[in-house]
């Protein structure tokens, strides 16, 4: 079928490892998606990026789901995440750019870098999706799951 469906993807994406973990609390984030407000600084080698939300339960998802995958990449756990394309990169490129976190009360301030051109380029896009994701919700990862790259 090809797409989505190729490879370990979908197989890779549903494993109860990920439902349990990332895919659950993004799901949460995309049915919440009204309740969230993004503002991205970028920087010549990356970003600096606040995620927030006014309702409390929805921030502490927000920071849950950024630890929850920062926490992947420190264990070099990768996963095939279809949804958005410039995630699967980042996680299989752990060791191509530095980031960190800072808990806000209403929600989470991550600051990414790279000091190679094409990594900060797949930031950008990133940063981007997540923007898409928070105003459009569901539907914008559909298009990232059918195709619509970067």
């Amino acid at each position: 079928m090809g797409g989505m469906m190729s490879g370990n993807g979908m197989q890779d994406m549903m494993s109860r490892g990920n439902m349990m973990g990332p895919m659950k609390l993004g799901m949460e984030l995309f049915e919440r998606h009204a309740e969230i407000q993004r503002a991205t600084q970028y920087l010549p080698n990356g970003i600096i990026d606040a995620t927030v939300s006014g309702n409390a339960k929805t921030a502490g998802i927000i920071q849950a789901h950024v630890i929850e995958m920062y926490n992947r990449l420190a264990a070099n756990r990768p996963f095939n995440y279809m949804m958005s394309p410039s995630a699967s990169t980042m996680l299989q490129n752990p060791d191509k750019y530095q980031r960190s976190y800072r808990l806000l009360p209403t929600g989470i301030e991550v600051t990414e870098t790279s000091d190679d051109p094409e990594m900060v380029k797949v930031i950008y896009a990133h940063a981007k999706e997540l923007d898409r994701f928070a105003k459009d919700g569901m539907p914008a990862m559909m298009r990232g799951m059918m195709g619509n790259k970067m």
